[in-house]
């Protein structure tokens, strides 16, 4: 994971025991990154100094007022979301289809994570569209679905969906 052990070690200083650490050595390269030695580390000053009681009058609350096993459990929770950002799976990309979908002369769109009965614009086609190419002659392109007049309501789409709807409409020429 990393060649920084005492990174790691201070690290698990912070988890506790019955959590059982399980690994192999790798040439993982993100153990080694920059960013996650100076993060580390940052997280480490953090945590001991959020650890450590302050002496202070008595008649003074405390600067933090949670118990140490509160801020244990604070403190592990960080851990472990740092580790696993840094060291987790990559998030998938999320792949998304437009689909050209004909209805009687229109010639609509959908994504292909909705139903075929409900292109983009929001008009319900009633299960009689037909999978389309996108180039049938004398088929009327529906101004909304290719951006050419507004939706209302709009549809909510994700980041993945706008980006895939904006995508084709451009590529298409429309």
């Amino acid at each position: 994971m990393s060649r920084c052990y005492e990174l790691l070690s201070k690290l698990a200083a912070f988890v506790p025991l019955s959590w059982i650490w399980v690994g192999k050595r790798s040439d993982d390269p993100r153990g080694d990154a920059p960013q996650f030695l100076a993060e580390g580390w940052a997280l480490i000053d953090r945590l001991t100094a959020e650890m450590q009681e302050s002496l202070r009058v008595v008649e003074l609350l405390p600067a933090d007022t949670r118990t140490l096993d509160e801020r244990a459990q604070a403190a592990h929770a960080l851990v472990v979301r740092f580790l696993a950002g840094h060291f987790g799976p990559a998030p998938e990309l999320e792949s998304v289809v437009v689909r050209p979908v004909l209805h009687g002369q229109d010639l609509h769109l959908r994504l292909d994570r909705f139903s075929a009965d409900l292109p983009i614009c929001g008009t319900v086609l009633s299960g009689r569209g037909t999978d389309a190419t996108g180039a049938e002659l004398n088929a009327h392109a529906c101004d909304q679905c290719f951006g050419r007049a507004p939706i209302d309501p709009p549809p909510v789409l994700t980041a993945a969906e706008y980006e895939a709807w904006t995508a084709y409409i451009h590529q298409s020429g429309s």
